[in-house]
């Protein structure tokens, strides 16, 4: 017995050491890549199983180092507010049987029936197989040749006319949206039923909740999704925070001319007043590892037939690598390696421009987020990309899985 008792105590030893060995791992990789300018700061949350491995903040704000990160300061969550935000809502509609995923979008909305997308479903389009464009660049359609502002889109000073605020000091015609909707509607189809990523359809998901809700997206999401849960995911987070606790973004030499802090990055999605269904979430990681356990069927947030419809391959044995509204591993070695191949072709997630991403592995009972604004000074900035910090972050952590 006391020779049990001493292999036993020894195992769990060697285990812990293993853990804390891979552990100081995930603490170089990211201190690292702080050192390398690929990032200012971050936050990872990780759990295994039932268990929170790491929920901690890296760095600062900025690489002036005035602020440092905490665990409850919010992140531009970008593109995954197109899951977090628009499928999540879109699942609770499916669940309910409100919505059926081969409806037309013409459907709901009448003026795409006279358009090359009035055969449009909302399969094709969450599966990104509905031909339209990857995107429309309409901050670039409100200047005048010399430059400026256009006066009759876009003012300094908010009024009754111009109450679409874009940062501290632009505001936006409050119409402007139904130009962006022509936009869209006008906008050419490509390739019908091959692989594109377009986030066009996700302008349309907040008035899709409301018309099947009848309550608009941004309540039906905090009253069905976030539902008391003790998180903090939000749009617009200066209604409601100090900007210290938002990390900012960019420099925008484009377009604001200014620090891109506590307002939406996505230049469209602040079109739409930042809330929108392509982009505009804000929160911390700690927050979307919670809300990520909804994705668990024993949790009963959602039908298992649900959660596998949208987290599963919507063409199996293609080049698509997409669920619905979930990005996933691509099907076979030989189209690429992303996210990372020690995923498992169960797993699911998304990752945004500004330097997020969430993954799920429930064959590894792995969940993985990582927040950053690796767009910090500029989105010129490729090196988060070109040192492969994501995927250097998946080897870890699949190791470490491995090792418990």
């Amino acid at each position: 017995m006391k020779y049990k008792l001493v292999f036993i105590l020894f195992f769990v030893q060697i285990q812990l050491f293993s853990q804390n060995t891979l552990l100081r791992k995930v603490d170089s990789l990211i201190e690292a890549s702080i050192q390398n300018k690929n990032f200012p700061g971050a936050q990872i949350f990780v759990k295994f199983k039932d268990s929170v491995i790491i929920n901690k903040s890296f760095g600062h704000h900025t690489y002036d180092s005035l602020v440092k990160v905490n665990n409850s300061h919010l992140y531009d969550l970008a593109s995954l507010t197109k899951v977090l935000a628009s499928t999540f809502s879109i699942m609770k509609l499916y669940d309910q049987e409100k919505l059926d995923l081969n409806d037309k979008l013409s459907v709901y909305f009448k003026d795409l029936k006279n358009s090359n997308k009035k055969n449009t479903t909302i399969f094709q389009s969450m599966s990104h197989t509905s031909g339209w464009i990857p995107y429309i660049s309409h901050h670039n359609l409100i200047r005048k040749k010399n430059g400026k502002f256009k006066r009759s889109e876009i003012r300094n000073s908010k009024s009754r006319r111009f109450s679409t605020q874009i940062n501290d000091s632009l505001f936006l015609r409050n119409s402007y949206s139904k130009k962006i909707f022509k936009r869209i509607k006008r906008s050419k189809i490509k390739s019908l039923n091959k692989y594109e990523y377009s986030g066009l359809f996700f302008f349309y998901v907040p008035k899709l909740i409301e018309i099947i809700s009848g309550s608009n997206f941004e309540k039906y999401f905090y009253d069905n999704i976030i539902n008391k849960k003790n998180i903090t995911l939000l749009f617009n987070p200066t209604n409601s925070f100090d900007k210290r606790f938002i990390v900012p973004t960019e420099f925008d030499s484009n377009f604001r001319n200014t620090l891109v802090h506590g307002y939406v990055h996505d230049e469209a999605a602040s079109f739409m007043g930042g809330i929108s269904g392509n982009a505009g979430l804000f929160g911390n990681a700690e927050s979307i590892g919670i809300l990520l356990k909804d994705l668990d069927s024993k949790n009963g947030v959602f039908k298992q037939s649900t959660i596998e419809k949208f987290t599963s391959y919507a063409f199996k044995n293609t080049s698509v690598r997409r669920g619905l509204g979930f990005d996933k591993p691509y099907q076979n070695k030989e189209q690429g390696t992303y996210p990372n191949l020690n995923l498992s072709k169960k797993s699911y997630g998304h990752t945004g421009f500004t330097g997020t991403m969430f993954w799920v592995d429930p064959s590894k009972e792995l969940t993985i987020v990582f927040l950053t604004n690796r767009v910090y000074p500029s989105r010129l900035n490729e090196s988060f990309y070109d040192d492969n910090i994501r995927s250097k972050l998946i080897d870890i952590l699949v190791k470490l899985n491995h090792e418990k």
